[in-house]
């Protein structure tokens, strides 16, 4: 499954323009392996950010909002941002027991995995 940005094509970078109705490749910037990423922060963050008490369930939406900050090339903007996200991280939470504070490193931390490996290619 992947990720793929809502942002129109006007805003994205003219690397990642596709044909209208193309799929992003693998390789563009706009399409993340939502999957692959999960499972990673599923595997791994006990040892990253582990708090006692706490399940994968309550870090999945900081996750899904740094993969979803990176889709939008927001990586450059998080002090910026950082109200815009805030509010949308109180929507999307749900049961998530983990305050903002928090689920900006965690939400900061996915973007930046992403952008590593990206960069690695």
């Amino acid at each position: 499954m992947r990720l793929e940005s809502l942002q129109s094509a006007s805003h994205r970078r003219s690397a990642a323009v596709a044909p209208v109705g193309a799929a992003p490749s693998p390789m563009s910037p706009d399409a993340v392996d939502l999957d692959s990423e999960l499972s990673y922060w599923r595997a791994n963050y006990r040892l990253l950010f582990g708090r006692p008490g706490l399940r994968f369930s309550d870090y999945e939406p900081a996750v899904k909002l740094g993969l979803d900050a990176y889709v939008r090339g927001q990586v450059e903007d998080w002090p910026e941002l950082d109200e815009q996200l805030r509010d949308r991280y109180r929507r999307v939470h749900g049961a998530s027991r983990l305050e903002w504070n928090d689920a900006r490193e965690v939400a900061v931390a996915a973007c930046e995995r992403v952008q590593r490996e990206r960069g690695r290619r």
